[in-house]
């Protein structure tokens, strides 16, 4: 499900930045079918009834397994995307395959979604955020398997109780699937990837009905088409994958037909971009939440603690260090880089850029100076502001607009790290906001 949240240019930025303003940082073979019974026949038949083992020898050749299949072989007619998960997607038939390393087994990822487009009228729009959590990959037999992990519980590893940790917490099993073929050599392991992207298996993307609601009371999704519903786009890079799949819901007979915005109510799209994410790999220290205080966090509960308010969540925040940490004001090793997307209107975009610059006066006195930096995305661009690698500053001129400014933040939750994040700005914001003048000047 995908939360929206209407805010203000300027609490959406305060979502974005302030959370770090307010505190410096501490950052087997794959089995084959035997061989059929008209084999079997013909190999017993090659000896003479009566001689000794025959049958034994026959069981035994059927029995054998064959040579698994090389990935080279399935995906001889697919395009190769290298990448955290390297990807083969068939030139012929769209489908998809994921490639699982052996060293991949038995680790934790970030999986994040975002919507890339949608109906307002469902409770989707471009930029909205959903799932944010942490899955690991494992192999059981001749599957691979993708389970999400409960990150809501931590236990002191020097206390006896740390070894029932796991006691009575139920992760989520997302998909289990059969390996297809396999690379003895590189270790390398290769599935389907239809039955993971193509469905909601990763994500909920049908919003839940409503018992309380009567028929006909609001705007609804129909039922998930599998004939319809495809990949838009594969991106993959060194530390994370990602897929956008546009997922398309058939009602036959839509008893409400929405707004204008809806095309036909009996077909509807919504796009969704999937993102697996290698862990962070650095010091990140996290910060723990006071709850007199306002935070974006990650809830824990500390379960061997043994106070009436056991809460150990931790702070959404930026990974800030300073590259001279003896001085009072340093430059940040790594700044916090925001892109003012090419969709906003060009006769604004200076005054968004050090609108968004001025955030630099109060991290200096958190101790970092040039800790925002900002960089305008050209107008042509290759790259997509969509891409996780880039917090963004987006616009839009929605036909219903769900918001005036809209401005979350994906993180690890392990730690509360900060990985990205997005402003959403409603062209209406600013239009309301010049009609208002304009009222009231005259």
């Amino acid at each position: 499900m995908i939360p929206t949240r209407a805010v203000l240019l300027t609490l959406a930025a305060t979502h974005g930045l302030a959370a770090c303003a307010a505190k410096p940082p501490a950052t087997s073979p794959t089995p084959q079918p035997a061989a059929s019974g008209a084999a079997t026949t013909a190999a017993v038949a090659a000896r003479p009834a009566g001689t000794p083992g025959a049958a034994g020898a026959a069981g035994a050749q059927a029995a054998a397994p064959s040579a698994p299949k090389t990935i080279a072989s399935v995906t001889k007619s697919s395009k190769k995307h290298d990448g955290l998960f390297t990807l083969y997607q068939d030139t012929v038939n769209g489908a998809v395959h994921v490639a699982v390393k052996k060293d991949q087994f038995d680790k934790e990822y970030v999986y994040f979604a975002h919507v890339q487009n949608g109906v307002v009228a469902a409770g989707y729009f471009r930029g909205a955020y959903g799932s944010n959590n942490v899955f690991s990959v494992r192999r059981n037999f001749n599957r691979i398997e993708f389970t999400t992990e409960n990150t809501g519980f931590e236990f002191d590893s020097r206390n006896a109780l740390s070894r029932a940790a796991s006691a009575n917490i139920s992760p989520s099993l997302l998909a289990s699937q059969e390996i297809v073929a396999e690379d003895a050599a590189t270790g390398t392991y290769l599935i389907k990837a239809d039955d993971l992207f193509l469905t909601e298996a990763l994500t909920q993307v049908k919003p839940t009905p409503n018992p309380m609601a009567r028929p006909g009371q609001s705007f609804t999704l129909g039922n998930l088409s599998k004939a319809k519903t495809k990949y838009v786009e594969l991106n993959n890079y060194p530390a994370n994958t990602d897929v956008t799949v546009e997922y398309v819901y058939e009602n036959p007979a839509p008893l409400v037909r929405g707004g204008r915005e809806v095309t036909d109510p009996r077909n509807v799209s919504i796009q969704v971009r999937h993102s697996l994410i290698e862990m962070p790999k650095n010091a990140f220290q996290p910060r723990y939440d006071d709850p007199r205080i306002g935070y974006f966090t990650d809830q824990k509960n500390d379960m061997v603690a043994t106070s009436a308010t056991p809460y150990r969540d931790v702070i959404n925040r930026w990974h800030l260090v300073k590259k001279d940490p003896s001085a009072a004001i340093s430059e940040p090793v790594e700044p916090i880089v925001f892109w003012i997307e090419n969709t906003t209107p060009v006769e604004i975009r200076e005054t968004v850029r050090d609108a968004t610059l001025a955030w630099n006066e109060a991290f200096e006195a958190a101790g970092f100076r040039n800790a925002v930096v900002v960089k305008i995305q050209p107008d042509d661009a290759t790259w997509d502001a969509g891409d996780i690698r880039y917090n963004v500053l987006r616009w839009t001129s929605s036909p219903q607009p769900p918001f005036g400014g809209y401005g979350p933040s994906f993180t690890n939750p392990r730690t509360g790290q900060i990985l990205g994040a997005d402003i959403m700005l409603e062209y209406v914001y600013l239009t309301n906001r010049l009609n208002q003048d304009k009222l009231f000047s005259t």
